[in-house]
């Protein structure tokens, strides 16, 4: 009976680290590496041609799919689907490591550093002729109606220098995708 106790306790203790881990890791707190992967799950058998590719893991969200999530009943502001969002939403880093950003989607899609969040470039998505109530997000000025900003198509990376601070990051053509860059010296 001891044995099987002393047994428990271990494994216990075992699955409370391996838990903290993944935790810490895909919070990229302090990471040696740092990456951001911008992500959606479109599937490109239902999607407007031209807005979302095949990929080597094509997406299973149907375009429907996707509108049907962009707004909630319980909110008057855009929602946008979870399944477009940058992984991790959150970094620590020290000065001088190169932040490493890669389109594992299958759209296309901006890391656009901006002074705060808003709207993107696109005005439907900011939530402009949306369901009755919607207020629609304000336009973030470093995201222009015109085209969106380095638009990182599915599979292209860019590689980051960071100047120590607090950098906000959203996607100008998917506003609802952000992330915070905390860079310290």
């Amino acid at each position: 009976m001891r044995k099987v106790r002393i047994l428990t306790y271990g494994l216990t203790a075992l699955l409370c680290v391996w838990s903290i881990g993944t935790t810490v890791a895909r919070a990229q707190v302090k990471s040696k590496e740092p990456r951001v992967a911008l992500l959606d799950n479109c599937d490109p058998n239902t999607f407007p041609a031209g807005l979302c590719v095949v990929t080597a893991h094509p997406g299973d969200t149907t375009f429907a799919e996707f509108l049907a999530l962009l707004f909630s009943p319980l909110s008057t502001a855009i929602i946008g689907h979870p399944a477009w969002r940058f992984q991790p939403s959150y970094l620590d880093l020290e000065a001088g490591e190169i932040l490493r950003v890669t389109n594992g989607g299958g759209e296309a899609h901006t890391f656009t550093e901006v002074a705060a969040f808003g709207g993107g470039s696109i005005p439907f998505l900011n939530g402009v002729h949306g369901p009755a109530g919607t207020i629609p997000l304000t336009q973030a000025p470093e995201c222009p109606l015109e085209a969106p900003p380095a638009v990182l198509s599915p599979g292209d990376s860019v590689n980051l220098k960071l100047s120590p601070g607090l950098h906000n990051f959203m996607c100008c053509i998917h506003p609802w995708m952000r992330a915070v860059v905390d860079v310290e010296e």
